[in-house]
């Protein structure tokens, strides 16, 4: 299994350690292979709106050089990981400017026709509350990516450090992962039985009408066309 590991911020805390406890739990059946990737570090630059990579082509983006690595990663993986802690009720400054680099990818630009049938991950810790909403922003992300298969681990830890979270919240953040990887390891080895949701097919037929009309932004019906999707093609 190859996995894409993207970490919403540099400390080696709960998020860190949850996610390692995943990691550990999905080679128990299988080999995996894990590109990772630490923000801010692998990508330290904030989108700045400059519309360069949804009018003219990813490519052009003034960070291209640090965004495209991590946006192949994610393309080739089976299963894309994305963590962060709570900071401020939601996903850490990090995460939400590669979340921000990425709209192009979103159903409503260029979605990649790889990404419906990949599988995903989020994780996200607080010692209080703001896991919900931090889950949603990353969940959000993902199926306007056309993510076919979603999966959350949201840890209410009740603690500063990874040190001190009680051994009875430890036991259910194991229970969780168990459950989780279950639900993942299926999902990646039988795509064929896992359902396009209703979402994702809703969304594509919306946005392929709107693409049908677009005489504003070519480099985004373009895509759509080469893809043969304006001539009912579909990814899924």
């Amino acid at each position: 299994m190859k996995i894409t590991v993207i970490n919403g911020n540099t400390r080696h805390g709960s998020t860190w350690n949850i996610t390692q406890k995943y990691l550990q739990r999905l080679a128990q059946n299988q080999e995996i292979h894990v590109t990772e990737f630490t923000l801010p570090k692998d990508l330290p630059s904030f989108c700045i709106g400059c519309f360069g990579c949804i009018m003219k082509g990813e490519q052009n983006c003034p960070h291209a050089t640090q965004v495209t690595p991590i946006v192949t990663a994610i393309k080739n993986a089976d299963l894309i990981i994305l963590t962060s802690p709570v900071y401020g009720m939601d996903v850490s400054g990090a995460m939400k400017a590669l979340l921000d680099h990425l709209c192009f990818m979103w159903m409503s630009h260029r979605p990649q026709a790889v990404m419906f049938n990949k599988t995903a991950l989020t994780i996200v810790t607080t010692a209080g509350a703001g896991a919900s909403h931090t889950t949603k922003t990353m969940v959000n992300s993902l199926k306007f990516w056309g993510v076919r298969n979603i999966y959350s681990g949201k840890y209410a830890v009740s603690a500063l450090r990874w040190e001190d979270v009680s051994e009875k919240r430890r036991s259910r953040i194991d229970a969780s992962i168990e459950k989780n990887a279950r639900k993942i390891e299926f999902a990646v080895n039988h795509k064929e039985k896992k359902g396009v949701p209703l979402f994702t097919r809703f969304l594509f037929r919306m946005m392929s009408g709107m693409m049908r009309k677009n005489d504003y932004n070519l480099t985004d019906r373009n895509h759509w066309e080469q893809q043969g999707w304006l001539a009912g093609e579909k990814p899924f």
